[in-house]
């Protein structure tokens, strides 16, 4: 795509759009060899992700439980500080700037959408590993969310989900933050999920399938795959206890619902699979998740789910 001369705050691409790195940064500004790019001709933040690229040097870009889409800072060797494009990030809404997200690093990139600084908990503190698996050292990951003005990719030939991102069943979750409605982010359950979702790659795996995680601009679904008829399945994963079964059986399948609607224009034939922990003490969620054209199922069930 060609873009048109920009003038003040104007942007000009929408989501989805493909455009030559070389001519955003000379329409909008900004350096075309940091992953993070601060623009001076335009109130911009230009940021990048590519996994081809990006693991090489620790960056390990991906969406959360919490619905964020946790984007690694700049720094390829010690801890990383909030210096150059890290402070510009940490400091976007104060500068009244726009983070831009682009998936890719060279040549051709995708715009993915405008993204914004979780109001909660803006950034957090990581481990990986420097330049080239060197050694372990402080990353920054950031707490994107997209802008409420940004408008869903809705090009049906763009596809969905990347190679398999395996969750870390190790990490220790951190103390639960006011207003985080999800259960799956405190204690126990973190693990669960973590685990019932890996679980579940590897029965993907063993009868041919490709799971897949998703992109940034892709819904922010746990894990994905294609049946052998091509079908695109979504899926999300809840842990289960007794206390907040009811709770994670709604908040999945409106999740779910919200995938498949945002997914609906992306894939002729596409369904949602609600995998949780055990079978639901209630029969009325597998009657109601059939009513909603969702499969819910749990372990022990999966040649039901994976066709």
């Amino acid at each position: 795509m060609t873009i048109e001369a920009v003038q003040g705050d104007d942007w000009h691409l929408a989501p989805g759009d493909l455009v030559r790195r070389v001519e955003l940064h000379a329409r909008y500004g900004g350096s075309n060899q940091n992953g993070i790019s601060p623009c001076r001709e335009s109130p911009n933040i230009l940021i990048f992700t590519d996994p081809r690229s990006g693991h090489f040097h620790g960056y390990y870009d991906r969406w959360a439980e919490d619905g964020t889409f946790r984007y690694t800072g700049e720094g390829q060797h010690g801890d990383q500080e909030f210096v150059r494009g890290n402070r510009a990030i940490r400091d976007c809404i104060e500068q009244g700037r726009h983070l831009r997200l682009f998936d890719g690093a060279k040549g051709e990139v995708r715009y993915v959408g405008e993204f914004v600084l979780d109001d909660v908990e803006p950034f957090s503190y990581g481990q990986a590993p420097e330049t080239g698996n060197g050694p372990m050292r402080q990353v920054i990951q950031f707490h994107l969310v997209r802008a409420e003005r940004s408008e869903p990719i809705t090009i049906p030939t763009l596809p969905v989900g990347g190679t398999y991102q395996p969750a870390d069943e190790s990490v220790q979750p951190a103390p639960a933050l006011p207003g985080i409605p999800d259960p799956d982010l405190i204690g126990r359950n973190l693990s669960a999920h973590r685990r019932l979702q890996n679980d579940l790659a590897k029965a993907l795996d063993a009868r041919g399938r490709i799971p897949l995680s998703p992109l940034p601009e892709d819904p922010d679904f746990d894990i994905a795959w294609h049946d052998a008829d091509g079908t695109l399945t979504v899926c999300e994963v809840k842990s289960l206890t007794d206390a907040s079964e009811t709770r994670q059986l709604r908040m999945g399948l409106g999740q779910i619902l919200d995938y498949l609607d945002l997914l609906a224009a992306r894939s002729t034939a596409v369904r949602g699979v609600l995998w949780v922990e055990r079978k639901p003490s209630s029969l009325r969620w597998l009657e109601l998740c059939e009513r909603a054209g969702v499969a819910l199922a749990w372990p022990g069930t999966e040649d039901l789910i994976i066709g």
